[in-house]
């Protein structure tokens, strides 16, 4: 085993790869603030790298839908006083697309807890803290996002 690339205190919290291309999903420290909620990518032989978006509050999964498209998972809005661990508040996760700049657009709210996600086809299969999994249909389609 070697180490491949080394982070601060960023809350490392989903993969996904592509071409050569490793895309991380960041919760960022505690509090974990929305500015803080990043993807970034990456190459296997890089010491560096580079954000293609910010702005997902408790960001806690990033995938690329079959349009290879980029999107984050966030958990939602950390309770204020909350502990590390502790997760979002209920019902504030969202289902958002990477847009061209840099800014994510939350496509579905109000999720409740949303841990982790994936795409079969055009529909989002979403994991919630509490063991719920919901499909949201015709998530990825043209008009969502460029392709990375």
């Amino acid at each position: 085993m070697s180490e491949v690339i080394a982070f601060n205190n960023i809350v490392p919290t989903g993969l996904v790869v592509s071409q050569n291309k490793i895309y991380m999903a960041e919760a960022g420290p505690v509090p974990h603030l929305p500015k803080d909620g990043k993807i970034v990518v990456f190459r296997p032989n890089s010491s560096e790298a580079t954000t293609i978006a910010s702005g997902g509050p408790l960001l806690v999964g990033v995938e690329l839908d079959p349009r290879n498209r980029l999107y984050g998972l966030a958990q939602g809005k950390f309770p204020e006083g909350g502990a590390e661990g502790d997760p979002a508040l209920p019902n504030t996760g969202a289902l958002m697309v990477a847009n061209a700049n840099g800014r994510p657009t939350a496509l579905v709210r109000y999720l409740d807890q949303p841990t982790s996600f994936l795409f079969i086809g055009e529909s989002a299969y979403v994991v919630g803290l509490a063991g719920d999994i919901w499909k949201i249909d015709n998530v990825s389609c043209p008009t969502n996002g460029p392709a990375h």
